[in-house]
């Protein structure tokens, strides 16, 4: 996205992201899957963005990608695009600390996202 993109535009683009990744992975983890990963990057993105919303208690059934359009939608298009950037980021090295780079790339290489070649991102809660 252009930086005069619309943070309306940003919010649809990231939603689209995620609607190709669930597309992606629920094959192979499930719906529940996804959206756990899911969940745990909104959790592990709100300590930067605390706007982009949280989690669900539980596992959740599915992505509810409708809040994350509203919580994008109502930031600048520049937070909009950091924030949605970041949750994007969180779930790849997520997903990468889970598997490995070689089939995160494989599993989301239809999706484009850039390849992981730092450390996966770690809770120190846990």
């Amino acid at each position: 996205m252009g930086p005069n993109a619309a943070a309306s535009h940003v919010a649809a683009s990231v939603v689209s992201l995620w609607r190709d990744l669930e597309g992606q992975l629920t094959p192979i983890v499930g719906p529940r899957g996804v959206a756990a990963l899911y969940a745990r990057s909104l959790y592990l993105t709100g300590r930067e963005f605390p706007w982009i919303g949280h989690p669900q208690d539980g596992v959740p059934e599915s992505l509810d990608l409708n809040a994350l359009h509203s919580a994008l939608a109502a930031q600048s298009s520049g937070l909009a695009t950091e924030g949605g950037t970041a949750l994007l980021e969180t779930f790849q090295s997520l997903l990468v600390s889970m598997v490995g780079v070689a089939l995160t790339e494989r599993l989301l290489h239809d999706v484009l996202l850039p390849s992981s070649s730092g450390d996966a991102a770690q809770d120190p809660t846990t």
